[in-house]
């Protein structure tokens, strides 16, 4: 496994084990939110994004966190292993609840030096709400498609740490 890319709902930790697993492979992680915005919270072109995307999946070894919904027939197809955090709805909302305010209490830059304000935070909760139905639902047909990568799939943060 040299191109893994780690999927799943907003908060469920992607970056977190996209970054451990870049630690013990020693493969080269690329959080993927800076690839979506710009200071100020303004969003990243789709020409920008794609750009960052290719120059990342071009490289031999790479682990990405991200859904990449727009660029999904591009980067999940150039994976040879995909993990996919699916988490139940009320762990994923703790998450970001607890992510999301650590940030606004903190006001640690997040991504592309942003900092959360409250309203951000809220949004981040409702877009989490938002995606989580369609992702169960749209997922398990798309990976199907993919038959020759291998694709991991856990239901719990404990079941993902085993």
């Amino acid at each position: 496994m040299k191109q893994i890319l780690v999927i799943g709902t907003s908060g469920t930790g992607k970056s977190t084990l996209a970054q451990r697993l870049s630690t013990i492979l020693h493969l080269p992680f690329f959080a993927s939110d800076p690839f979506y915005w710009d200071a100020h919270w303004k969003p990243a072109s789709d020409a920008k994004v794609l750009q960052q995307v290719k120059d990342v999946i071009r490289r031999e070894a790479w682990i990405l966190d991200g859904n990449f919904d727009n660029e999904r027939e591009l980067v999940w197809r150039q994976a040879d292993c995909i993990i996919w955090l699916d988490y139940s709805l009320a762990t994923i909302c703790k998450r970001v609840i607890f992510r999301n305010l650590f940030w606004v209490l903190t006001q640690q830059p997040t991504w592309s030096g942003n900092r959360m304000t409250l309203h951000r935070a809220l949004s981040g909760l409702r877009h989490a709400i938002r995606s989580y139905s369609l992702k169960r639902q749209n997922y398990p047909h798309w990976l199907a498609e993919l038959p020759d990568i291998t694709i991991h799939r856990f239901h719990t943060p404990h079941e993902t740490e085993t």
